[in-house]
């Protein structure tokens, strides 16, 4: 399986001013972020996959990525700037995570890219600028409560980006949105045996149909996209990144021959695998 776990060891990490050059190891690879990630993209544009649906990242636009996203960093330009925030999967568990905070997981979960005023931009700046020195001096001496503190205060300042922010008092964390993540990070550990509807509907314990509603409400995305989605992300990684033949790849993809790997493949992008291979070269 292509997508990597993206780990965040240290509870709380920070970094100002991350460029091209310190990215590109991790351009056209699949990963699954084990922690939250907070980015502020200050200069230049940056594309990329996050849980199947494809964004243009640009300057002034602040980045938000709940534990257990999926994303695929495609391409950025060469004046890229971006400075990040990065929490673990350990502290966040460990903060308890009350029910207040989980609302704001799920708020922000729906969204990730958040365009930000030229003041909210400046604030931001400052406030990345100033956790990126205190790691850089304090490191992972930091005490945890003072970074679930930190936690706390990016989850709010998130949160209040989101259009649903207003109905937060009203209507809290989503059922619906729990077993969707539910759904997503099934597809993300089953995809290359299990590419059926009804499997992941059984294994869920809902009818077929109900889980079709779900996702769609909840992502805009049909459940056969997102499996499919994964299956294309996956090959196109393996295309640009192994000297894996085709037919294997097919193969490590749980499809039976290379002919109809290759149908399933140039139906959903156009080309070949082959073709998409050579245009990477």
């Amino acid at each position: 399986m292509s997508i990597s776990k993206f780990n965040i060891h240290a509870g709380f990490t920070a970094y100002k001013c991350v460029t091209v050059n310190e990215l590109e190891p991790l351009l056209e690879k699949s990963y699954k972020t084990e922690g939250g990630i907070f980015a502020l993209c200050s200069r230049g544009s940056l594309k990329a996959i996050i849980n199947h649906t494809e964004y243009r990242i640009r300057a002034n636009e602040l980045i938000a990525l709940p534990p257990e996203s999926f994303i695929q960093l495609l391409a950025a330009s060469d004046d890229l700037e971006i400075h990040t925030v990065m929490f673990s999967q350990q502290l966040i568990q460990n903060a308890g995570m009350g029910k207040n905070m989980m609302d704001k997981f799920y708020v922000i979960g729906k969204h990730y890219v958040f365009p930000l005023s030229k003041v909210a931009s400046t604030l931001y700046t400052e406030m990345f600028t100033f956790l990126s020195h205190l790691y850089k001096e304090v490191g992972e001496k930091l005490s945890e409560a003072v970074s679930q503190s930190f936690l706390s205060l990016m989850l709010q300042g998130v949160s209040e980006l989101c259009p649903e922010q207003a109905k937060l008092i009203e209507t809290p964390g989503s059922r619906h949105f729990q077993q969707y993540r539910i759904f997503i990070r099934m597809v993300h550990e089953e995809y290359v045996r299990e590419h059926q509807v009804a499997y992941y509907a059984k294994k869920m314990n809902i009818q077929t149909s109900a889980l079709c509603r779900l996702v769609k409400k909840e992502s805009g995305h049909t459940v056969m996209e997102i499996i499919n989605k994964t299956l294309i992300m996956d090959a196109k990684t393996q295309l640009r990144t192994e000297n894996t033949s085709v037919k294997d790849i097919a193969l490590s993809l749980g499809f039976n021959n290379a002919a109809f790997f290759n149908k399933f493949f140039k139906k959903h992008t156009g080309v070949t695998p082959q073709m998409f291979r050579n245009s990477m070269r």
